[in-house]
């Protein structure tokens, strides 16, 4: 399925807002960071998946293979698991482990705060609506066909490693759809360039399909 249509179904999109200036400028946030921070900047709370905490944001801690890294928002309660960015290169990591203990692991988690801006404006766009009580299993599976083309077209790079937090968060949600999906892959890594440079989701079909 090289083209896909965009389906209306309403729902309440997140605010988006600033990070402070003066403090990206006085921890050297890298420029392309800083100004896409400091532009639309980041969601309040994205459907409980990346949640801001004013009392946290961008202090500033080491993370192994890291480095320095300002913090950005936690996962869910933020009890576990939050997202930093890298203070060297301007990606964005994610920090496993709980917010009072030790850190688990840090992996990088999306290349550039512009690619964290854009997954998560897919994950906005897909987990707002896919909770109408009304809608249509296939309009579900078009919201989920959508979700993962443009959530992999926005930090390509980053599915490389199938163990990544977009990778695994992708994989999962292709995982909720009410049919079962034909092969062996996960639906994401199904998503690659055409011929003529255009990101296209050649879809395995399903497993009841006639």
């Amino acid at each position: 399925m090289g083209r896909i249509d965009v389906i209306s179904i309403p729902h309440e999109p997140p605010v988006w807002r600033p990070y402070d200036a003066d403090t990206l400028a006085r921890i050297a946030a890298p420029a392309a960071a800083a100004a896409a921070l400091t532009g639309r900047g980041l969601p309040l709370n994205a459907h409980q998946h990346f949640n801001r905490d004013p009392q946290r944001e961008l202090e500033i801690v080491r993370l192994p293979e890291c480095g320095p890294a300002a913090f950005l928002a936690q996962v869910h309660d933020g009890f576990n698991n939050s997202y930093w960015l890298s203070l060297t290169d301007g990606s964005v990591w994610m920090r496993y482990g709980r917010q009072d203990g030790p850190v688990e692991l840090a992996k990088p988690a999306n290349t550039s705060v512009p690619a964290l801006q854009a997954v998560l404006d897919a994950w906005c766009a897909f987990d707002g609506p896919r909770g109408a009580v009304d809608i249509d299993p296939r309009a579900y599976e078009h919201l989920l066909d959508t979700f993962v083309l443009d959530a992999v077209r926005a930090d390509p790079e980053v599915y490389a490693d199938p163990e990544g937090w977009w990778p695994r968060t992708v994989e999962e949600a292709g995982y909720t759809g009410p049919r079962f999906l034909n092969g062996d892959k996960a639906l994401y890594e199904y998503v690659h360039r055409d011929e003529t440079g255009t990101w296209v989701l050649d879809h395995p079909g399903y497993e009841d399909d006639d």
